[in-house]
């Protein structure tokens, strides 16, 4: 068994235990322990974290919503946060934890910033549109290109119904055709 094995297996125990008791105190330790780790990569590789983030169940929550304190995204534009973010670790596995892990993202880039988009889902649709606009452009099995009114289209009333600022989307757009 692995050190990361024993850790979460700990999480676990101890997630049992404190339900019983009505407290998560110890499970949030196991996981703050875990989470520090991972960010350090102490005894973890960058392609490890993300297995971290993206289970499904509440010590893997823990884990992500720990991992995520290290990273203040405050003041930060959401593609920087973006790049800041997954300079850390890789990005692998199924689509549903890669989902689990974008989702946590989002809702830390909110909680940085709950001034920049009207809303926590609204933060998510973007990194979720800008990463397919990433996969887009940059993938090599692509034909056509997204252009930019087709990337502006596909946001339509995608933030609580109501469209994303326009400059915004340029913005986000620009930096990703520009970078890579």
């Amino acid at each position: 068994m692995g050190s990361s094995d024993v850790l979460e297996k700990e999480g676990h125990e101890n997630l049992s235990h404190d339900l019983i008791n009505g407290t998560t105190s110890g499970n949030v330790e196991a996981a703050r322990r875990l989470a520090k780790r991972l960010y350090h990569l102490d005894r973890f590789k960058r392609s490890d974290v993300a297995k971290h983030l993206g289970k499904n169940n509440e010590f893997s929550k823990l884990v992500a919503e720990e991992y995520l304190k290290f990273f203040d995204f405050t003041g930060m534009s959401l593609d920087h946060s973006l790049r800041t973010f997954f300079k850390a670790f890789s990005l692998i596995g199924e689509t549903q934890e890669r989902e689990r892990v974008l989702i946590h993202f989002s809702n830390r880039y909110y909680q940085c910033n709950p001034n920049a988009i009207s809303a926590q889902d609204g933060v998510h649709c973007l990194t979720c549109a800008m990463m397919l606009l990433n996969t887009d452009l940059h993938g090599h099995n692509i034909g056509k290109k997204m252009s930019c009114q087709e990337f502006i289209a596909n946001l339509q009333g995608m933030n609580e119904g109501k469209d994303f600022p326009r400059e915004l989307l340029k913005v986000s757009l620009s930096i990703t055709h520009i970078r890579h």
